[in-house]
């Protein structure tokens, strides 16, 4: 059984969101960010996560803050990735993730 070790709750279930600077999980109780390696995921599935992390914003100029030609593209992109990870987890945990979009 998984616990948060902010909240000590039980995770019963769990948020899937990209940010700059933060693991894509957190707690679905208190919503702390969670350490991806301290969560029972297979190397796999870790993998794809944190590429989905490190995509996070692509469609953003970070140097002039403003969007990418073509942004709209690129992240509903990273959302749909994000939706079927949500899946993964949600089945590698067996617990809910409930995904939050970019758009």
């Amino acid at each position: 059984m998984m616990h948060c070790e902010h909240c000590k709750q039980t995770i019963k279930a769990l948020l899937l969101e990209g940010d700059f600077g933060a693991d894509p999980l957190w707690c679905g109780h208190c919503h702390t960010n969670l350490e991806l390696e301290q969560l029972p995921l297979d190397d796999a599935l870790l993998n794809e996560l944190t590429t989905w992390m490190c995509n996070f914003g692509e469609w953003i100029d970070l140097e002039t803050d403003s969007f990418i030609e073509g942004m709209e593209h690129l992240a509903q992109n990273h959302d749909v990735q994000g939706e079927d990870l949500a899946k993964k987890v949600a089945s590698a945990l067996a617990v809910p993730v409930k995904f939050t979009p970019y758009l």
